[in-house]
């Protein structure tokens, strides 16, 4: 066989990238199991690629990720990541300038890091970490535009350089290079449109990212839908959504309603939406109901799962926190404890001490009318009786001083009807606080901030409030659009022709 011949051969067997991309795809899609047999097929050649063993560790990094409790299938990504490596020394002493095999040995060592940095072995993360970067680090010297290796130099750079003070000291110890937050940032971001194989795991890691490092809430929420939009047979966006629309968004109605979707499809026999999925979407939904303070529908959402399920036997101390903290706002102290009880000896650390708080300091009598009565004050605005919600805000900030909502509620109020300047200090006090709950709080207050600078004259600050909260609402559209209206004209506080206040919805 001659030499053209044979290389035509070869390369004929080399599965094409496109290949290798649409059995990755079926990661995100929810179905990890297939594509670890589609990679594994393709990666076996001949001639075995290392690019495909190193995508099957990543196939199987997500799998385990989905079953933290368990470290069964451990060994087997470490021998699929150590054949990754093996395959691509070998081409590489053939041919030191093949890229591909020098991507793939790189891409090995960072899904090996974060294997380890999922079972918090931090000394090994590092030093797999130094080594995907040092290979990724030669591609892109010769290949700048690789977006495969931007996005690996790009997790490397990010989190080097946002990393707690022990990993900081653990990194000065192993001896690894530093990072730089800007640039990891922005190579992640070249990666999300130009990687061949890591686009998705680039949008994951920057939802990840604003979500949870850069406390950009609306960002993460573009992105976590835009997954959700792109792979709806896959549950796991769905309840990610539904968190990130609760406990960093505060939309409990937007996130009640991911839940139901996500019930809906598990009744409707949808592959991968029963069994243990139903059981957290029940919990989820449960506790966006509770947040919204409809504890009736709480109950009846989390009753089903309270003693958990075969296959999920962990929702239920969730549940049961949940019940018992839903009864104590009824003002049922005593069947609330026996919840707590059930709680706190989940296998969860953080329900569990969240249970035993909850065992020792009763809920302040003040405290549970007051959310009573911020109840009613959400349904009242939710009905357009704007009147009589702010008295019902007055009365339970009266009853409980420290209610941040109430609070956010009556300023508006007294903005509207001309008393600005006695509303300031609160209002300032509220756009400066830390962890507002909701989390919409912050621009809410930051848009009547604005309100009270047009009120007095003071223009430039105004327009400086509408803007931030025009960029970051919360995911509300309603917030958005009156930023858009500060920012077109100043505010005024004479009465609008049509009568009643802007109005947040918090339900459906």
């Amino acid at each position: 066989m001659s030499a053209v011949v044979l290389v035509a051969a070869l390369a004929a067997a080399v599965p094409s990238d496109a290949a290798y991309r649409d059995a990755l795809q079926l990661v995100y899609a929810g179905q990890t199991d297939g594509a670890l047999v589609r990679l594994s097929e393709l990666a076996a050649g001949p001639p075995a690629d290392p690019l495909g063993a190193s995508l099957e560790g990543l196939a199987l990094a997500w799998k385990i990720e989905q079953r933290p409790d368990s470290d069964t299938m451990d060994k087997d990504l470490h021998r699929r990541l150590d054949l990754a490596i093996a395959l691509a020394d070998a081409r590489l002493r053939a041919d030191p300038e093949d890229l591909r095999s020098l991507l793939a040995r790189g891409a090995a060592h960072g899904v090996r890091s974060r294997l380890h940095l999922f079972r918090v072995q931090k000394r090994d993360a590092a030093r797999a970490a130094v080594k995907m970067r040092e290979d990724l680090m030669e591609v892109y010297r010769r290949q700048p535009g690789n977006g495969d290796a931007l996005f690996g130099l790009g997790l490397y750079d990010y989190y080097a350089d946002v990393l707690p003070r022990m990993a900081k000291v653990l990194r000065f110890l192993v001896g690894i290079p530093g990072g730089d937050r800007e640039r990891g940032l922005e190579r992640i971001r070249q990666a999300e449109e130009t990687a061949v194989f890591y686009r998705n795991e680039a949008t994951v890691q920057l939802f990840m990212i604003d979500a949870y490092y850069e406390k950009e809430a609306d960002r993460a929420h573009e992105r976590i839908r835009l997954l959700r939009q792109r792979y709806p047979a896959s549950p796991l966006w769905a309840l990610l959504l539904a968190r990130h629309e609760r406990d960093q968004l505060g939309l409990y109605a937007e996130s009640a309603a991911v839940a139901r979707e996500i019930l809906a499809a598990g009744e409707g026999r949808e592959p991968g939406y029963g069994g243990a999925v139903a059981a957290m979407a029940r919990v989820s939904l449960g506790e966006s109901l509770l947040l919204d303070l409809r504890l009736a529908d709480a109950r009846r959402a989390l009753l089903p799962v309270k003693d958990g399920i075969p296959e999920a036997s962990w929702v239920g101390p969730t549940a049961r926190l949940l019940l018992g903290r839903s009864l104590e706002l009824e003002g049922d102290r005593d069947a609330a404890m026996a919840h707590y009880r059930r709680a706190a000896e989940s296998p969860d650390r953080g329900v569990r001490r969240r249970a035993q708080q909850a065992l020792a300091s009763p809920m302040p009598a003040a405290e549970v009318r007051a959310t009573h009565l911020l109840a009613e004050g959400r349904r009242l605005r939710d009905a357009g009786r704007s009147p009589e919600a702010t008295e019902a805000f007055r009365g339970a900030l009266e009853a409980w001083p420290a209610c941040r909502e109430a609070a956010l509620r009556v300023a508006e109020d007294d903005i509207a009807h001309g008393r600005a300047a006695q509303a300031r200090d609160v209002v300032e006090g509220l756009a400066a606080g830390q962890d507002p709950h909701p989390p919409w709080i912050r621009p809410w207050a930051r848009l009547l901030l604005g309100r009270i600078h047009d009120v007095l004259g003071e223009r430039p600050q105004a327009v400086k409030e509408y803007q931030m909260v025009f960029e970051s609402p919360s995911g509300l559209e309603e917030l958005r659009r009156l930023a858009s209206e500060g920012l077109e004209r100043p505010y005024s506080s004479a009465p609008p022709s049509g009568g009643g206040a802007d109005r947040l919805k918090y339900s459906r």
